[in-house]
């Protein structure tokens, strides 16, 4: 009787296996067809990456403007040192790449106006000496701000080549600035170089950070 009773049990639980286990198989393997599998490359991971280029971007270049009005102050251009100010909070406010693009068209003429006025070599008294140095710190920087945005620009750039055609729209801000980047880098090392060369040969003392920016780039 008990060796019956055991069979019984046996035979049950047998049964009772072999309608469970191919059950919970087939729920694991339908796991990433509810949304277990990784998004897919060129999602949200490049507009994190977006998000923070542009950041960066904005944040060295108003920081560029910032110091542009400075020296601009210390040459006596009141209405580039104006123009500097007003764009470097129009970069605290862009995150679009028509708002960016529109900041850069507006800081251009202002870093050429302090540019020009450099190769005239003015005389300046103390107090303007000094706010150049400042603005030569600020320019310092700014610039190493955006040095340090390479390795940003290219791993962005490469995600880019792999985001998936709806995403390509909205990565437009980032685009913008990774394509940008090489002349801004060119035009930075220009600015920071007659800075630097205006305030040696005037007597006005170039801070170390400066030396290191232009090194650099």
């Amino acid at each position: 009787m008990k060796k019956t009773a055991i069979a019984f049990a046996t035979a049950t639980i047998a049964a009772v296996a072999s309608t469970v286990a191919p059950t919970s198989a087939q729920a694991q393997l339908s796991l990433p067809s509810l949304g277990g599998s990784k998004a897919p490359a060129g999602g949200s991971d490049i507009n994190v990456q977006q998000d923070a280029l542009v950041q960066s971007y904005a944040g060295a270049n108003k920081q560029v403007l910032n110091a542009n009005a400075k020296m601009a102050e210390a040459l006596g251009l009141k209405d580039a040192a104006a123009t500097s100010r007003a764009t470097a909070e129009a970069y605290g406010s862009s995150s679009t790449k028509d708002g960016l693009s529109d900041a850069d068209k507006a800081a251009a003429p202002e870093i050429q106006a302090v540019s020009d006025e450099l190769k005239k070599q003015p005389k300046l008294d103390a107090a303007s000496k000094a706010k150049f140095a400042d603005g030569i710190t600020l320019l310092a920087s700014g610039v190493l701000k955006y040095a340090g945005m390479r390795k940003a620009v290219t791993d962005f750039s490469a995600g880019l080549k792999s985001a998936s055609v709806l995403s390509v729209p909205k990565l437009q801000a980032g685009a913008y600035v990774a394509t940008n980047f090489p002349t801004g880098m060119k035009t930075l090392g220009g600015t920071l170089q007659s800075a630097l060369s205006y305030a040696k040969s005037n007597d006005i003392p170039v801070p170390k950070d400066a030396t290191e920016a232009l090194a650099a780039l």
